[in-house]
C-alpha cells in the first residue's frame, strides 16, 4: 500500500491548487465544504485502490496535517483495508 502520509500530502496539494490557496496550508484552508471532503475521499479511494466505509458524515480532522493522516489511517482500519 502507498504511504498514507504522502497520499494525504498529494491530494491537499491537488485541492489547494484548484481553490489557488497555497500547498501547505492547514487542511481546513483547503477542504473547507462538504463536496471538498467528497473530492478528497473520492481521491483517496482512487490513489490507494479500495473502497471506503463511511458515514454520514466524513471523519476527517481537519485540525492539522497529522490529525488528518491519522484520521485517515483510522478510515482505512474501519473499512478493513489492511496497512
Amino acid at each position: 500500500m502507498e504511504d498514507i502520509a504522502g497520499v494525504v500530502s498529494g491530494l491537499l496539494d491537488q485541492l489547494a491548487a484548484a481553490r489557488d490557496v497555497p500547498g501547505d496550508a492547514a487542511p481546513g484552508l483547503i477542504i473547507v465544504s462538504s463536496l471538498d471532503q467528497m473530492r478528497f475521499l473520492v481521491g483517496l479511494e482512487e490513489r490507494l485502490d479500495v473502497m471506503l466505509d463511511v458515514g454520514d458524515e466524513l471523519p476527517f480532522d481537519l485540525t492539522d496535517r497529522d490529525a488528518l493522516v491519522k484520521s485517515v489511517r483510522e478510515l482505512l482500519v474501519e473499512s478493513g483495508v489492511d496497512l
